[in-house]
């Protein structure tokens, strides 16, 4: 049976946060020019998206108060 997407999103979005805790400043600095790269060709909502979920790792959000982050409108 397939997992059901949300709880496939809140897992992926909690190995997000956790990973991105535990990088060393030289790592998360290195990671966050890695995906600005990564992103500035991406649609703006994807952007959104991306920038969104960063800024809740950087402000040590939880799960839900980062897809939380992720609903609220530009």
């Amino acid at each position: 049976m397939a997992e059901n997407p949300v709880e496939k999103l809140k897992g992926d979005i909690k190995r997000f946060l956790e990973v991105y805790r535990f990088l060393s400043v030289e790592g998360k600095a290195q990671f966050e020019a890695q995906m600005a790269g990564q992103i500035k060709d991406l649609d703006e909502k994807t952007k959104k998206l991306y920038t969104t979920l960063l800024q809740a790792a950087k402000d040590g959000k939880s799960i839900d108060e980062a897809i939380a982050q992720m609903h609220k409108p530009v």
